[in-house]
């Protein structure tokens, strides 16, 4: 409900967030990899999802706000991007390796430690080569810890040990500073199917 009643305000800042994501992924995009289909789960107003396409990228959109995604798709009118309501945590609605690359950015911090298992659980279960996850570093500046706090987040026990956290479900975690204060981490999932997957086209 909250981000549905503020997805107008984080409207006005797509613009923005996209210069932003453009500049981290022109210094850092060879941490991508070889990559054709993407999904950013937790996509907001879909300013990634438009830098991803077009780097010519297939992208797909996921938000569990209708609020969100309405603003996303009026943002990226024109952009082949295909927007989904759904929920990471309760579950995708997509085959195993649907994706070469799964990102998320700003949710984790937002989701209590169980949570946060299954939501890592499930972006690992989509992606066939790389996740990552967008997300604060362990500096913190002051005006974060007023936001986290009116959030109501689980920012103050996520910063404390990200990474080893995210080592209970990926085996291959290496940390990009992106910025002062947010860093990339990038988890790579095995490239070989296990018996029982089906390739699938996530076109």
């Amino acid at each position: 409900m909250l981000f549905n009643w503020i997805s107008g305000i984080y409207g006005w800042f797509f613009s923005y967030q996209r210069r932003r994501f453009k500049a981290i992924l022109a210094k850092h995009g060879n941490e991508l990899g070889p990559v054709e289909s993407a999904c950013d789960v937790g996509c907001g107003t879909g300013a990634l999802c438009s830098v991803l396409a077009e780097r010519g990228i297939r992208t797909t959109g996921v938000d569990s706000s209708k609020g969100m995604l309405a603003v996303a798709r009026r943002k990226t009118r024109g952009l082949p991007i295909r927007f989904i309501l759904a929920d990471g945590v309760s579950g995708l609605p997509f085959l195993d390796k649907s994706f070469d690359l799964v990102i998320s950015s700003h949710v984790a911090h937002g989701l209590k430690k169980p949570e946060r298992i299954r939501f890592y659980r499930e972006l690992k279960r989509i992606a066939s080569k790389t996740v990552i996850i967008h997300d604060y570093n362990d500096r913190r500046h002051p005006v974060s810890t007023v936001v986290e706090w009116a959030e109501g987040g689980d920012y103050f026990n996520f910063i404390k040990e990200p990474k080893k956290e995210m080592e209970e479900i990926f085996s291959s975690i290496s940390i990009v500073d992106v910025s002062p204060y947010f860093r990339w981490y990038v988890c790579r999932c095995a490239t070989e199917p296990s018996s029982g997957d089906t390739p699938v086209d996530s076109r």
